[in-house]
Order: C-alpha cells, then structure tokens, then sequence
C-alpha cells in the first residue's frame, strides 16, 4: 500500500472516531494533520473550524488555521487567529513570531517589529527572530538597523548560511565591502558553487575596483549558468565601469535576448547614447518601445538621443509622445518647451532678415 492510500485510510478512520466522539480535540488536530500532508487546505481550515465551534480556546487550531491562511496569502485572517492565540496564551513566543510576519507581509512595519519584539523578549537567543527583524529593518530601508540585528543572529548561529549572506549584504549597503567579502567568502565553505554568492562576490570585487578578482567571478557565474539574466546584468555594468565597452555591449546583447522586461535594452541604449553611438541607442529605444508604447520615461531616452543627433523635430514630437502618457512631468514638459523655443529661434533668429 503505497503512502497515498495509507493516508487516505487514516482520514477515514478519524473520521470515524470523531463521529464516536466529537468532544475529542486530538482527533481534530490529527485530523487536520492529515489533510495539511494531503495539502487539501480547505479541508484542513474547516476541521479546525469544526473543533474551534466545540473549543473556541484550542490554541492550536487558532494557530494551525493562521498558518493556512498565511500560506493561502490571507494575511489579514491569519493575523485574527494569532490575534485570538495571543489573548489566550500571552507567552507564546511562536505566536507573536506568526504576527510579526504576517504583519510584515500587510507591510505594517510597526505591528510587525512589536510582536517581533514580544516574541524575541520571551525567546532572547533566537536567530530566526534576530533575522526576521534585521530583514524588517532592511525592507525599511534601515541598514544600520538591520546590520544589528543581522549580526546577533550571525553571533548566535554563524554556522548558518543564511545568517552568512543576510550579514554580507547588509554590509554591501553600507558600502563596508571587505567587511562583505569575508562573509561571502565564507559563504562559499557551505556551497562553492553557489551562483548568488559568486556574483555578490563579484559586484563586491568590482565595488572596490578590483576588476581583475571581480572579473574571474563573473565568469566563473556565467560558466555555471550562461543564460543567468542577473549576473549579465552585473557584469555588463562592472565592464562599463572599466570602460571596457566592446567587452560590455557583447554582454548586454546576450542579456537582451533573454529580457522579460526590456531593462537590458534600455541599459544597452543608454551605454550605446554615452559612447555616441546614437543610431544604434534610437534603435534600442524603439525596441523597448515596439514592448510596451505606454513608457513615458523610454520616450525621453529617444527624445534626448534625438537631440543628441539635432534633430529636433523629432526629439519635439517624440517628447510629446511622453508628455501625452505621463501629462504630470514637468520636468518633461520644461524640456519640451525649451527644445519648441531653441526650434523656432533656429527657424527665425532674433536679428535675422526677413
């Protein structure tokens, strides 16, 4: 009898005993067991239900239900059981744990980091929750923050991969890159071959001009991975920095062939204007456009490279195009005025016969 059938088995077999004895607790729960190993999640939402109208204060059901609901992206009824856990057990560190998540996923930093914060005072050494509020913080943009609480959790588990990278990261915003290196290069003990890790890496080498180093890793990257949209996003932009830009638009073209959302395109037009390669740049743009025509901000990239190349009437009308799907820019508007005037002051120069 395979795993399937044997399951299917034991749901009729509590059921049966739930039906004997409705008053029993412990069936519901393993009963909801069953289902959640089944991933039939409504089943498991409506025998916790069930054993909540007979025992409203069965902190587990609350809890078990809450987790459903999280897992289904239903945050707001996850947090009411919690919620309803909480008032009957005010030391469970797990609960406040599932609040501060859930709360978190409603991007409700402050009801996240209290119940962040209840939980950690009732469980003072544990990194999950030390990370859970670096992670808070960072989303917050909070770095400073965020590296405190990144670093408890590194010093109460250091052996831990995740607290390694999260650690790393963080030091990568506050632009401490050696510091960053050491930590990924010990992320490397865990995974040598880790695409993640070897590309921070890189971009951590690159950040402090060590091309050569940043180098190596990009390609060790892209021999793991060649179609890896990230890492030829980064290196690309590494190579710019390097003015290496031969080297770079062979990458960014190798990107734009596996772009979803045309910023290799864009980037490759922008390199393609910087170096006065403008034809190829209008012809990147108008890709990016042919994509999505509703792109008010690729329609001033166009604009300004048509200045670029004096031509003005079509930089006028390509900057209209902006203005009519994006009417509240006035920085685009001012432009546009100024290109109309610099037009007309072509056409009829001040003191110019008639």
């Amino acid at each position: 009898m395979d795993s399937t059938e044997n399951n299917k088995l034991q749901i009729q077999e509590i059921i049966k005993k739930i039906a004997e004895n409705p008053l029993e607790p412990e069936n519901y729960l393993y009963l909801g067991k069953l289902y959640l190993i089944n991933k039939d999640y409504d089943s498991a939402l409506g025998i916790y239900g069930s054993l909540l109208s007979i025992d409203p204060k069965n902190i587990q059901a609350l809890i078990n239900s809450g987790s459903i609901y999280f897992c289904k992206y239903d945050f707001q009824k996850a947090i009411n059981n919690y919620s309803r856990a909480a008032e009957l057990d005010t030391n469970n560190m797990s609960v406040y744990f599932n609040l501060g998540n859930a709360y978190a996923e409603l991007g409700d930093f402050g009801k996240s980091l209290s119940n962040y914060l209840k939980a950690l005072n009732l469980d003072k050494d544990n990194p999950e929750i030390c990370a859970a509020i670096g992670l808070l913080y960072q989303d917050n943009k909070e770095y400073l923050e965020a590296k405190i609480y990144y670093d408890k959790a590194y010093r109460l588990d250091p052996n831990n991969l995740e607290n390694v990278l999260n650690l790393a990261c963080i030091m990568m915003k506050l632009y401490k890159f050696e510091e960053a290196i050491e930590l990924f290069q010990k992320a490397l003990t865990f995974d040598g071959k880790n695409i993640k890790t070897l590309l921070c890496l890189a971009n951590a080498y690159s950040a402090i001009t060590q091309y050569a180093t940043a180098n190596e890793y990009f390609e060790n990257v892209l021999m793991l991975k060649p179609d890896y949209y990230q890492g030829l996003i980064c290196y690309a932009i590494s190579l710019c920095e390097q003015d290496r830009d031969d080297k770079a638009i062979e990458i960014y073209k190798k990107a734009t062939a596996i772009d979803e959302n045309n910023n290799a395109k864009i980037l490759l037009g922008n390199l393609y204007c910087s170096i006065g390669k403008y034809d190829e740049a209008i012809e990147m743009y108008k890709r990016v456009l042919a994509n999505d025509s509703e792109s008010a901000s690729t329609y001033v990239l166009l604009a300004n490279t048509y200045v670029l190349k004096n031509e003005l009437k079509l930089a006028i009308k390509t900057y209209k195009k902006a203005i009519d799907i994006d009417k509240d820019n006035d920085e685009t508007k001012l432009i546009y005025l100024e290109m109309v005037d610099e037009l007309i002051n072509r056409k009829f120069p001040v003191g110019g016969g008639a």
